[in-house]
């Protein structure tokens, strides 16, 4: 079967429009379903990828140039049930009508925030709401993450901790590593996985630690051991 064309767009910055963007699904290619490419002329260049390494925060503008920053979505929701998606299985996460995407923030600014985001975090911390978490994770900018990393403790209940791990799994910023070096220590092992994956900014490495479909708990504290001896 022919890939699958979710998205394209012109890449960000060229105000020639010359290179053209894409990212397209593979069904006969389950193992890296994923690919993205760039197109200019006749020629183009492209590579193919899990979920989980298509939706690394590097790709991040490939994907909102293309209409697809509805992947990451899919790819929490992935990582949150700890089993890899079938290429049909994201198909069907597909938004029937794609949305325009958004424009990209520029440097040292924030993008708006609707009023009472921040009560609506801290609420669902403080009530262990994963499925409101989950929905909250796109709202994030580098401000609510500095702020809801603040408020942060080491001295909280594990469930509380587990649910800003949740919150913060696909953010690297320096305000949110202590959360993560506590969550090593966690009693769940879907905390341990994020943090190993936050820590050394490689979220594609969460595959290597699934077995069936699952998480595998011994691959996963073992690659804990690896993170906490080369203190990162």
């Amino acid at each position: 079967m022919p890939a699958i064309t979710l998205g394209t767009g012109p890449m960000p910055g060229d105000p020639s429009r010359g290179t053209l963007l894409e990212v397209h699904l593979h069904t006969d290619n389950p193992a890296t379903p994923i690919s993205l490419g760039e197109r200019w002329g006749t020629q183009s260049t492209g590579a193919g990828f899990t979920l989980q390494g298509a939706t690394q925060y590097r790709f991040e503008e490939h994907l909102r140039a293309c209409g697809c920053d509805w992947l990451r979505q899919v790819a929490n929701e992935e990582r949150l049930g700890g089993r890899i998606f079938t290429p049909e299985e994201i198909l069907q996460r597909r938004p029937a009508a794609p949305a325009t995407p958004p424009p990209l923030p520029t440097k040292h600014t924030s993008n708006p925030v609707p009023d009472g985001t921040l009560d609506r975090i801290r609420a669902a911390l403080a009530e262990r709401d994963f499925d409101e978490i989950e929905g909250l994770r796109d709202v994030l900018t580098d401000d609510l993450v500095r702020t809801i990393s603040s408020e942060w403790s080491a001295d909280l209940d594990w469930e509380t901790k587990d649910a800003y791990a949740a919150l913060l799994l696909d953010q690297t910023s320096e305000a949110a590593r202590p959360i993560f070096r506590d969550a090593l220590d966690s009693p769940t092992v879907e905390s341990r996985a994020y943090a190993v994956c936050v820590l050394t900014s490689d979220f594609s490495r969460f595959n290597d630690l699934l077995v069936g479909g699952g998480l595998d708990e011994s691959r996963v504290d073992a690659a804990v051991a690896k993170v906490k001896a080369a203190e990162l």
